[in-house]
């Protein structure tokens, strides 16, 4: 998601964000933290849950045997907390109404750094989906209580799902063959 956040901001019309060309502008430690004087934003993993949705899924066929089963992945929901941190407030608005932008228009992305994101065998999606987690008033007031540090315009992301592929080997399972019972049927008489 860095990456994504920082190709938003290098290509943002009509504004230069000073990123460079890297992504070490965007620090993944807690706004809370000492930050570095030329770090524009912070993109922090506050927290992380298991997509319930996608948690029990079928063994899935392993594609070089046949009698092969691989474990399904760990489906993961990622919830980031995206804080603009310089020091002028016109460009922090800017930034976090850019990011806004971004994902709002691009709520898939299919590629990390270039690299394709797998399918973990069939058990996940191609893509991963970005979408803005709206907290309450209240919520962001106990994040910040808990940074130890005063309130900042702030964003919340939740991505989802993220695929974490077992680290077991395939394991052989023996296919039942298929049986189609003979089924009779009997008339009812009036």
């Amino acid at each position: 998601m860095q990456f994504q956040i920082a190709n938003s901001l290098r290509t943002a019309p009509d504004v230069d964000f000073d990123l460079g060309a890297g992504v070490e502008k965007i620090s993944l430690v807690s706004p809370g933290e000492t930050i570095a004087d030329d770090t524009i934003a912070s993109l922090y993993l506050y927290h992380l849950d298991i997509d319930k949705f996608q948690r029990n899924q079928r063994l899935l066929p392993d594609p070089v045997s046949e009698r092969a089963f691989r474990r399904p992945p760990l489906p993961l929901q990622l919830r980031y907390l995206f804080t603009p941190v310089g020091d002028d407030e016109l460009t922090n608005h800017l930034v976090l109404g850019r990011v806004l932008q971004h994902f709002h228009d691009n709520p898939v992305f299919s590629t990390v750094s270039g690299v394709p994101i797998g399918n973990s065998f069939g058990g996940a999606s191609r893509e991963v989906r970005v979408r803005p987690d709206m907290l309450s008033l209240e919520q962001l007031t106990q994040m910040w209580s808990a940074f130890s540090s005063p309130f900042r315009a702030a964003i919340s992301f939740l991505v989802e799902a993220v695929a974490v592929d077992s680290g077991q080997p395939p394991m052989e399972i023996v296919r039942a063959g298929e049986i189609i019972p003979a089924v009779g049927l009997k008339r009812r008489e009036p």
